[in-house]
Order: C-alpha cells, then sequence, then structure tokens
C-alpha cells in the first residue's frame, strides 16, 4: 500500500484520450482550465464498508494498466469502481453525491438491479452505465455517475446540484456484476461539439512526471488522499455457515448470521478477496470456545482474480456443537521483492 508524494513537472506533458474514445489529437496540459475541488462521490467509509475494486485502464493495447502500473482494472475501464459488501448494503441505501457544483446533463432511472449477465444482450445495449447521471461542471469537467439504483435518482436534467447533493443510491445496474458505482471524470476542450470527452483518471489528474506513481495535481483533495489509498489485496468481507456458502448468496448477504445452532450439520468459515494473485498462501482457522483449534487449513491461490470467494469447513464432531463462541480466522501471505507481506481479518459466531 502506497502513495507517491506530488512532485513537479519539468517538461510540457500531455493528456491522451484513451483509444476507445476515437478522440483524433492530444491536448497540452497548459491549455487545459482548472478542475473543479471535488469530494468523494460515495457515502461510505473506504476499506470498512467500501472498496475500490477497479481503477482507470491506462494501457491503449489489449493489456491492462492501473495508474500504479497494478493490474486492478480491465481492459478499456474508463472509470473508479467504489463496491460496496453485498445486496443487502444496497438495499439499505447507500448514498452517492455530487462530487462539485455542476448542472445535470443527463439521467437515466429505469433498469433493473440485477447482474448483466443474466439478460439478453439487447437490454443493456448502449445503456452499460445502467441508472446513472451525468453532470456538467465548470471549465469543461463533466462527471459521470453510473449503475445507481432503480428509481433512486434523484435530479433530472437542467437541476443545478451543490457539492455534496444527494443524487442517488448506489445500485446494480447495466453492464455490472456488483453492486457498486462507477465514477468517471472527462474533460472537453474550451469550444468543443464533442459530446464525450477525455477520460481523466482522479488519481492522475493531467500530467505526471513518471509513470506508476500519482499525479502532480490529482483531481481528489490532499484530504482524501490518505484514505484513498492503494490497497494491494482486500479481505473485505467474511463470516460462518451452516452449510457450503454459494457465491450468490455471499453477494446477496445472505450469511451475515450471528448466531447458529448447536446442532448444525456443518460449520464453515468463508471469505472474500479482492485481488488475489497466484501463489498467494491463504490459512482458514476456526477455534472452539475453549480456544482448541478444530480446523486449520491452508491452500495456494491457483491464479490471478480480482475477486474471489473461498471457505473451508468441517462436520460437526458429535452431537451436537459445544455452546459459545467460535472464532475464525483468515491469514493470507503474500511473498513480493521486499520479502512478503501477511494479511489478516477474524470473526466470531456463537452457536447456541
Amino acid at each position: 500500500m502506497f502513495h507517491n508524494a506530488p512532485v513537479m513537472l519539468k517538461r510540457p506533458f500531455f493528456i491522451f484520450a484513451l483509444i476507445f474514445l476515437a478522440i483524433s489529437h492530444p491536448v497540452q496540459a497548459e491549455k487545459i482550465l482548472p478542475a473543479p475541488s471535488m469530494i468523494l462521490p460515495i457515502e461510505c467509509e473506504l476499506g470498512w464498508n467500501c472498496w475500490i475494486a477497479n481503477y482507470v485502464d491506462h494501457e491503449r493495447g489489449p493489456q491492462t494498466k492501473d495508474y500504479t502500473c497494478g493490474t486492478q482494472t480491465y481492459n478499456a475501464h474508463k472509470g473508479t469502481d467504489f463496491m460496496i459488501r453485498n445486496f443487502r448494503d444496497m438495499q439499505a441505501g447507500v448514498v452517492v453525491r455530487a462530487v462539485s457544483d455542476g448542472i445535470v446533463v443527463g439521467t437515466r432511472d429505469h433498469m433493473k438491479d440485477i447482474d448483466y449477465r443474466k439478460l439478453p444482450k439487447e437490454k443493456i445495449a448502449k445503456k452499460q452505465c445502467g441508472n446513472g447521471v451525468r453532470l456538467e461542471h465548470k471549465n469543461g469537467w463533466i462527471t459521470k455517475y453510473c449503475h445507481l439504483r432503480k428509481n433512486s435518482v434523484k435530479v433530472k436534467k437542467g437541476d443545478q446540484v451543490k457539492q455534496g447533493d444527494i443524487i442517488g443510491l448506489v445500485g446494480h445496474s447495466g453492464m455490472a456484476t456488483f453492486p457498486h458505482l462507477h465514477f468517471q471524470v472527462e474533460y472537453i476542450p474550451k469550444g468543443s461539439t464533442q459530446r464525450q470527452g477525455y477520460v481523466v483518471d482522479p488519481f492522475v489528474g493531467i500530467s505526471r512526471s513518471a509513470p506508476c506513481e500519482i499525479g502532480a495535481k490529482p483531481l481528489w483533495p490532499p484530504s482524501l488522499l490518505h484514505d484513498l489509498t492503494y490497497r494491494k489485496l482486500d479481505i473485505f468481507d467474511m463470516g460462518f455457515a451452516a452449510t457450503q456458502p454459494k457465491q450468490s448468496g455471499l453477494a446477496q448477504g445472505l450469511y451475515d448470521d450471528e448466531t447458529l445452532s448447536i446442532r448444525s450439520p456443518k460449520l464453515f468459515l468463508w471469505g472474500r478477496f479482492l485481488h488475489v494473485k497466484k501463489g498467494d498462501s491463504l490459512t482458514f482457522q476456526i477455534t472452539a470456545p475453549d480456544d482448541s483449534v478444530l480446523l486449520d487449513y491452508t491452500s495456494t491461490i491457483d491464479k490471478d482474480q480480482a475477486y474471489r470467494t473461498l471457505h473451508a469447513g468441517l462436520r460437526k464432531p458429535t452431537l451436537n456443537w459445544d455452546s459459545g463462541v467460535y472464532r475464525g480466522y483468515i491469514k493470507l501471505v503474500r511473498q513480493d521483492e521486499n520479502g512478503g507481506r501477511i494479511y489478516k481479518s477474524e470473526t466470531t459466531i456463537t452457536l447456541k
């Protein structure tokens, strides 16, 4: 986890349109008008109840690269994806706010919250953003908020919004496989008639002196940069279940029990992960109320994956489980050029 301090520019830099925007020429950085002051577009606590799942793709070809030269993106991805834990949190309502003052230039609010892979392709054709809001700010800057919850959009075309105004709720509409906010920043040069602008990564801004680091003038204010620190891996959710947990059920939030029956036939410890890598060593451990170890299972991740769910469990050892508090521990060990790093998380369940 890291971010580099801003550095001064030593020569002219250019902002280039990503290749999929088909914009024909670069814009010289010194000719770009200042970006508006921005706040976080989602009301949540990063690392606690929301996480960044994907960043802007900086590669022009079929390969992918985020602003740190890492792989937390996918081909031609134009924004920053703020993921929430599950559908239960989505239904409770996670607020989306305007990052700066602006005018609403487009909205959509009628699409279902559903995994797009369950829909015919024509249902989302030219509607990949799902329910969303597009805001125009001063100096040619545009922000876009996608995958909002059906019937949650609070604004209409032509409305004036102030920084921090609620514009909708996080949802699962459009081309989305999980509930999240896709937040996108664009720049349209003064006098241009183009509708879509240059994609700008808010972690970079319009220029930087070296690749693989935060920009000289990122669009996020300094007060937010600590919260937005790049995280190489997250154990973002874990818990216990009496039956083998299904990925769809975990995404729905169906295994968040605080108590289970002592007559449960099995006991599973499950975890959900962002950005696991091939070779990561993963250990699941369950301890009984008397602190004895009931399960200690280690495996090795077989491939890089942006999102992964895994579990381990055991059968009821006797007629009933002992009543009391059981503890679950997940430990992931990743080797790197500095020797390695250990990621840990733990949870409890009461059996009675």
